[in-house]
Parts: C-alpha cells; structure tokens; sequence
C-alpha cells in the first residue's frame, strides 16, 4: 500500500493532468463546500439556554414598581445569589403574589403573602427549563405556582385538568388553589 504521502502526489499529478474546465468545476465544488461549512458556522443559532428573559420576558426591561419585592420579603433571598433588581411580577391570586428573579444558573419563584411576607423559594435550573418548568408551593400548602415555557400554559393546563383548581395568570405563570 502506497505512504500517504505518496497518494497525496498521485492526486496532485492527476489534477494536473485534467482538462482545464473539469479543474474548474472540482475548484468550485470545494469552494462551495467550504463555503457551506462556514455558512452553517454562522448561522447557527446562539445559546441562550442560560437567559431567564426567553422563561419571564419581562426581565428584558428595566425593573417597574409593581416587579419589586415588598420589603419584608427582601430577607428570604439569598443576597449572594439574587439581586433584588431582578424580580419581576408574574401573577397573583387572592393570597399571594409571585415574583420569578434570575440567579446564574438558576431561576426562582418567590411567593409573598398579602402581608409581604416571603417564606419560601422556588428554584430551577434554566438549562433544563423546558422539561417541566417550576412548579413551587406556598408555605402553607393553601396553592401552588407554576411558571412554564412561554407558549405553553395551554398543555400545561391540559396536563393537569385531572388536579383541578389551577388558572392561568399570565402567559406562562399558572397558580392552582387548594382551598
């Protein structure tokens, strides 16, 4: 079997000997085949799979009144991972409100009663979002919030028809009250 380099310089020896328009073509189809290849390079889509603003679109504007936290609420979150001028509004019921807020890799929910009071969090990972979303419970089990991918509060809906008690507060922000 003849060394690599050796069929390298049969190859070239061949083209050499080729007509001029066949040489031509074969050129172009490499050219075009490169050019296909840094064209799917570039056209590939970014990885936005750790950016909480495609889960609450809200987070691509600045922060209003009603997304900030009641200040008695501002001490259940943990001040090293988030920052309170990233919660934003995603839905109320008769006895709560529900912030979402970004934090690295993560995504939480943040439930707060009528008297401001937030005693417990929600938390998911964004990279795996769109496998369930982030369902959390209030701290007395009296209702739940489920935050789901844009889009999708109608199959999330549907897949829980049988729980019964569960409504739609915003695009993609579900609650179910258990009382």
């Amino acid at each position: 079997m003849p060394s690599v380099s050796s069929r390298t310089r049969r190859a070239v020896v061949t083209l050499r000997k080729l007509p001029a328009k066949i040489k031509a073509v074969f050129l172009g189809l490499v050219l075009v085949g490169a050019a296909g290849g840094a064209a799917a390079l570039v056209l590939a889509p970014a990885d936005n799979s750790l950016d909480a603003s495609r889960i609450i679109e809200s987070l691509s504007r600045p922060q209003q009144e009603t997304d900030k936290l009641p200040a008695p609420a501002l001490a259940i979150l943990p001040k090293d991972l988030i920052d309170p001028s990233q919660t934003r509004l995603l839905g109320k019921s008769d006895d709560y409100t529900y912030y979402g807020a970004p934090a690295g890799d993560k995504i939480y929910i943040v439930p707060v009663d009528s008297a401001g009071q937030g005693r417990s969090l929600g938390c998911a990972l964004l990279k795996s979002f769109e496998a369930y979303g982030l369902k959390t419970e209030s701290p007395d089990r009296t209702e739940a919030g489920w935050l789901v991918v844009p889009a999708g509060a109608k199959r999330a809906l549907e897949s829980v028809k049988g729980e019964g008690g569960w409504s739609q507060q915003a695009p993609n922000f579900l609650v179910r009250t258990n009382h």
